[in-house]
């Protein structure tokens, strides 16, 4: 009894069963039924998105995730092109969410946290550019509290934390993106969570710089 049974049709949807627990009958009666029995789902996909071979290779993916729909679904949706571009769009949700959160930089005052939504970092920009001018003393605000002035040492150390920050979450972003596009199967593509070690083959340098750097960090403190 073959595991996969996929037939496409002339109108381009092909009818798959799933097989699994495969084992013999147990023949009670001299002539009782024999031959195989198993646990079975039946799925429609659309044959020019989806081959043979794709279920095939990951059969337990598409198994589990069916076991529970109704019988006669469309499973287009468990595609690896489909699973490939939901992945991308919640990496790069996530990603930016995270950014926009902003994070705790350590100044004379003591440990503050910065927000990072596109108008604080056009914000910081432009504080940037008030330190360049010259400036001794910069309006800013943390988090929740009212404006105050910092010093230019202060206030450099914000913009150089937020940047630093941004630049990680880009970097590990474009990162997660490239192991997304190295997989072959949906089932490991949806193992992939953002904030977890991306393996080496996938990591970029400027990733690798940035790991060692912050290895580097750990390791003094």
């Amino acid at each position: 009894m073959e595991k996969v049974v996929y037939k496409a049709k002339p109108n381009g949807v092909a009818d798959v069963w799933l097989r699994n627990n495969q084992h013999e009958i147990v023949q009670e009666t001299e002539d009782g039924p024999t031959g195989y029995e198993a646990d079975e789902i039946f799925c429609r996909v659309d044959a020019a998105v989806i081959l043979e071979k794709e279920i095939t290779a990951d059969f337990g993916f598409w198994f589990d995730q069916l076991k529970d729909k109704e019988e006669g679904c469309n499973a287009d949706y468990l595609s690896i092109e489909t699973y490939r571009a939901e992945k991308k769009k919640e990496i790069s949700q996530i990603c930016q969410n995270t950014i926009y959160a902003g994070t705790d930089i350590e100044i004379s005052s003591g440990k503050e946290h910065f927000s990072l939504k596109d108008e604080d970092q056009l914000n910081l920009f432009g504080k940037q550019a008030q330190l360049t001018a010259g400036s001794k003393k910069l309006e800013y605000h943390e988090d929740g509290n009212p404006c105050r002035y910092y010093s230019a040492e202060d206030m450099q150390k914000i913009i150089n934390g937020a940047m630093k920050f941004k630049s990680y979450h880009t970097t590990y972003g474009n990162s997660v993106n490239m192991w997304i596009k190295g997989c072959a199967k949906a089932s490991e593509i949806a193992k992939i969570k953002y904030g977890v070690p991306i393996p080496e083959e996938y990591q970029s340098e400027v990733l690798k710089d940035y790991l060692a750097e912050m290895a580097a960090d750990k390791e003094v403190k």
